[in-house]
């Protein structure tokens, strides 16, 4: 059960941080300046990179896939709720 929890929260917590991620990058994009668009393209390059090369063992692939799939559903959900308040 704990491998189960530990592998869901560390899904929660990838989504929220591709969220940042995409967050950031689309800022430095938007900036127009050139080292800023380098920058915001490098960024997400870079911690592909180092995903892809020091890969995290996952015990129970049940909580990731669950705690990925909630982490999308909550960023849905606030998503609408926002754009139906404003």
């Amino acid at each position: 059960m704990s491998d189960f929890t530990g592998n869901f929260l560390l899904a929660l917590l990838l989504v929220v941080l591709l969220r940042v991620l995409y967050a950031v990058s689309a800022m430095l994009v938007r900036t127009g300046d050139g080292g800023n668009i380098a920058f915001g393209i490098a960024l997400p390059a870079g911690l592909l990179y180092i995903v892809v090369r020091n890969p995290v063992p996952v015990s129970s692939w049940a909580g990731l896939v669950a705690g990925a799939v909630f982490g999308v559903a909550l960023w849905g959900a606030i998503a609408l709720w926002r754009r139906r308040r404003s």
